[in-house]
């Protein structure tokens, strides 16, 4: 039974996601039924045991990709790249619970750093569909920045503490550099509070920064940041900023 939970959890997810697009004015409860789905299904994979580190900071990336592309579904005012969407996400989501079986009770089958390859994926579509959101309430909600920023610190401290804990960085190192990439992120993110332009783009935007940051700070730890890497980085990255928001209608 235990073998089926990952595709269990992933289409009853992906249902959750159809009954939103259909009936958004469901959003809040089917929300908290997805957070119990995906909890309680991975509970029971655990054989019900709380204390298991390695298996609830796994489950932080497929979780985090759950959350916020769930909340990202009610910024699209397309049905059908909604139903697209969610056929492409509830398939990743898949492929990661999949891993995550296989290590922890099937190890013949698992395919060496696919958990550390997959997590890279989740976390940075996780923090899209994020940031997006985060931007979409300030626009359409016109929410505080300062309520966002605080949880935009806690949503990139965790995920860039789990990206750093999959790729077996030290603690003292990564608790450091989780922090330093929080602060960073959210300076950005109040800066480009104030670009008026839409959601989409702006979280788009952050979301590079970021990706850059932690990329960045990955190879530097792992001794393989030279100054060719770092000019690649820092050169793709300002293109795609740059393409982006001189290509964006500012509002």
């Amino acid at each position: 039974m235990n073998r089926f939970i990952p595709i269990i959890i992933s289409i009853l997810i992906f249902f959750f996601w159809e009954i939103i697009i259909f009936l958004p004015k469901n959003f809040l409860s089917i929300f908290v039924l997805i957070i119990c789905v995906f909890f309680g299904l991975l509970f029971k994979l655990n054989k019900f045991k709380i204390k298991n580190k390695d298996f609830w900071m796994m489950s932080i990336s497929p979780f985090f990709f759950t959350l916020f592309f769930t909340v990202f579904l009610l910024f699209l005012n397309r049905v059908f790249l909604q139903h697209a969407l969610a056929v492409v996400a509830a398939l990743f989501l898949w492929m990661q619970l999949k891993h995550f079986y296989n290590f922890f009770f099937q190890i013949t089958l698992y395919r060496p750093l696919a958990l550390e390859s997959f997590s890279a994926y989740l976390n940075t579509a996780a923090f899209l569909y994020f940031s997006i959101s985060v931007y979409g309430l300030i626009n359409f909600l016109n929410l505080q920045v300062y309520y966002l920023a605080l949880l935009l610190v806690a949503v990139s401290f965790i995920l860039t503490y789990q990206f750093f804990w999959i790729n077996k960085i030290d603690e003292q190192n990564n608790l450091f550099a989780s922090i330093l990439t929080s602060i960073l992120t959210v300076e950005i993110f109040w800066s480009m509070s104030f670009f008026p332009i839409s959601h989409f783009v702006v979280g788009l935007a952050l979301t590079i920064v970021y990706y850059v940051i932690t990329n960045m700070t990955l190879l530097h730890f792992l001794n393989k940041l030279d100054k060719r890497l770092v000019k690649i980085y820092i050169l793709i990255g300002v293109s795609c900023l740059l393409t982006i928001l001189l290509s964006a209608k500012w509002l």
